[in-house]
């Protein structure tokens, strides 16, 4: 099922430990391939190009948080056999992919393509751009994005986005080198070890905010 649109090309990887791994060495292009997500994945999602689930469909959890964070998924695919134990899937011609081996995801059509493809940043162009240009000349209605990220407002300012309109700010901390710190927090067992723990999480988070404020800088 075509769950989150847009495209993507990466390595497959079998669970959210090693996608965070590949990541931290240096990898971009990364696919995570799995018999269906839960929230424990959420790292190895966070750092994917793209997710792919052998189960479930677009209101699984895959789904609901790749369309949350902006990235392609395809859920449901049930034409591949997947063993996460062994790292590798197997598709409906019998070919094997072990973890490392390159697929391409169209999120907005459901299909998986077993080889890379290449891919090009979304631009509003063609009808659709003179659609929302004159749409623009005439409208009253004002357009905020969600935005949890530096990165998530900039893209939305590109877009057209004239403001933030929601800022969950617990998105802040889905690296991996930050949800440390988060479930510090959370399983702290008394007030010392709180303050300690959310002492990490200020400076991160009121970085976040400055450059958030600095994306939405020219419409403040």
């Amino acid at each position: 099922m075509p769950a989150s649109p847009g495209a993507a090309t990466g390595k497959v990887y079998f669970s959210a430990e090693d996608a965070v791994e590949a990541a931290k060495s240096g990898e971009k292009n990364i696919i995570l391939v799995r018999l269906e997500t839960s929230p424990e994945d959420i790292e190895g999602m966070h750092v994917s190009k793209g997710i792919l689930t052998g189960r479930g469909g677009m209101t699984s959890h895959a789904a609901v948080v790749a369309r949350g964070m902006g990235t392609c998924c395809v859920a449901g695919c049930s034409e591949i056999r997947i063993n996460e134990e062994e790292k590798y899937f197997i598709d409906k011609n019998g070919k094997k992919y072990v973890e490392g081996d390159w697929i391409s995801l169209d999120g907005s059509t459901g299909n998986v393509y077993g080889q890379k493809l290449p891919t090009v940043e979304p631009e509003m162009t063609g009808d659709f751009a003179t659609l929302m240009q004159w749409a623009d000349e005439i409208r009253t209605l004002k357009i905020r994005t969600n935005a949890d990220t530096p990165a998530d407002a900039i893209q939305a300012r590109k877009f057209g986005a004239e403001g933030i309109g929601l800022c969950r700010t617990e998105h802040m901390f889905f690296d991996s080198d930050r949800i440390p710190a988060m479930r510090e927090m959370i399983v702290s067992r008394n007030e010392e070890q709180r303050r300690k723990a959310l002492d990490k999480l200020l400076p991160m988070q009121r970085g976040d905010f400055e450059e958030l404020f600095t994306a939405m800088e020219a419409i403040l």
